[in-house]
């Protein structure tokens, strides 16, 4: 009897534009997680170093920032689907390039276009929203994290495997797989996906962006969540996102295989925190923001550990890894919970591209700060910096939570 009603709401969940969107993540998740664990090994292997690779990071986001509002307003005016197979055809063309750059240089490059081709992040977003059951919104987002992430179970693995034994040449190689399976992607969208806006051809440009003013208690809570998305949240996490894979090899001198293990490990936590807690009867959005930043906090002090003996310790390290994954797993689905409840449906493409751009130049942004840590304090005390600053955030988000439930 559950298990035929679990599986009656798993349907319900997974049907339609959420189905294609969850399978189309999949097949990303077995390119990406090939290539992006090494991804800034790859730029070092080139010729980058270490505060060089927090400029071209910083210089992608920045850019994405910047058309990521234009694919907000696209995904309102033309609609979620062209939006998106805008996109995806964008990046099979950029997932081949990345396999025959010579240098950091090409690398940066094509890492900047790539980043612009993801204007159409807003469009994701909104046709998830616009699709998932209203009742089941959290328990959508958090199920939706688990099939996209199995490929990580064993994709990382096979990335370091191919890198330690191939070098540079295994990494190309992953971006050709990676382009192949981008193109699979295209296709599905453009033959599985549907629109669930009307268009109104007839508004003008100018009067989409002032229709917001009407809108104007939505943006002032949605304004609160951002300023943790989009700055608190990036700067608590960013020595570990841009310095990780470095700190793990070089510093610490494990291998690539062991890297792409801890990415294998993130995955698993991830798919299990996200089937536990969508499967739940019951959940409590309060508890689930506690849990998320104090695991981020934990994870992030265990990190540093080792640093400071300078030797790889793979009980730490495993640890700090499951422990981090089960707060990013649940924060984010909360985040997009709380925008779909205070979003009405016809801003959500707009709204959510103010989103991503504020939540970009704050990576960008939090990025160079990063860099600056990093070699300033030393990889060690960085992590330790970073702690308390995810212990901050933490606080302020559970205040978000509190007025936007208040209200």
């Amino acid at each position: 009897m559950v298990f035929s009603e679990s599986l009656s709401e798993l349907r319900e969940i997974f049907s339609g534009n959420v189905g294609v969107m969850a399978l189309s993540w999949f097949l990303f998740g077995l390119s990406s997680s090939l290539v992006i664990p090494f991804f800034f090994l790859y730029a070092k292997a080139l010729g980058a170093s270490d505060l060089i690779i927090a400029y071209i990071r910083s210089i992608g986001l920045y850019a994405l920032a910047g058309s990521i509002v234009f694919g907000g307003l696209l995904t309102d005016y033309i609609g979620r689907v062209k939006t998106i197979l805008i996109g995806t055809s964008i990046i099979v063309i950029t997932q081949y390039a990345y396999a025959f750059v010579n240098d950091w240089f090409q690398l940066a490059i094509i890492w900047v276009i790539d980043e612009v081709a993801h204007f159409y992040q807003p469009a994701l977003s909104a046709i998830i929203m616009d699709s998932l059951p209203r009742d089941k919104t959290l328990k959508g987002f958090l199920l939706l994290q688990a099939i996209p992430s199995i490929p990580g179970l064993f994709m990382p693995i096979i990335g370091g495997i191919l890198y330690d034994i191939y070098g540079l040449t295994g990494v190309r190689l992953g971006f050709i797989i990676s382009g192949t399976i981008s193109l699979i992607v295209l296709l599905l969208r453009m033959k599985g996906l549907r629109e669930t806006i009307t268009i109104n051809k007839r508004v003008r440009v100018s009067n989409f962006i002032l229709e917001l003013r009407n809108y104007r208690v939505e943006l002032k809570n949605a304004l609160k969540i951002f300023i943790y998305s989009g700055f608190l949240f990036q700067l608590g996490v960013a020595v570990w996102f841009t310095y990780g894979s470095i700190y793990v090899v070089e510093v610490l001198g494990s291998t690539k295989t062991e890297w792409g293990l801890l990415n294998s490990l993130i995955t698993a936590t991830m798919i299990l925190v996200s089937l536990i807690f969508g499967f739940s009867t019951r959940l409590d959005g309060f508890k689930i923001a506690l849990i998320g930043g104090l695991s981020i906090t934990i994870s992030q002090l265990m990190i540093a550990i080792p640093g400071y003996y300078g030797l790889y310790d793979p009980l730490i390290m495993r640890s700090a890894v499951i422990v981090g994954a089960i707060g990013n797993t649940v924060i984010w689905p909360l985040i997009s919970t709380l925008l779909t409840k205070i979003l009405s449906p016809e801003i959500r493409g707009r709204v959510t591209g103010f989103q991503r751009m504020f939540e970009n130049i704050g990576m960008a942004t939090v990025t160079i700060l990063a860099g600056y840590l990093y070699t300033g304090l030393g990889p060690a005390n960085s992590f330790v910096f970073s702690a308390f600053i995810n212990l901050f955030s933490t606080i302020y988000l559970l205040k978000i939570y509190l007025s936007i439930e208040k209200n």
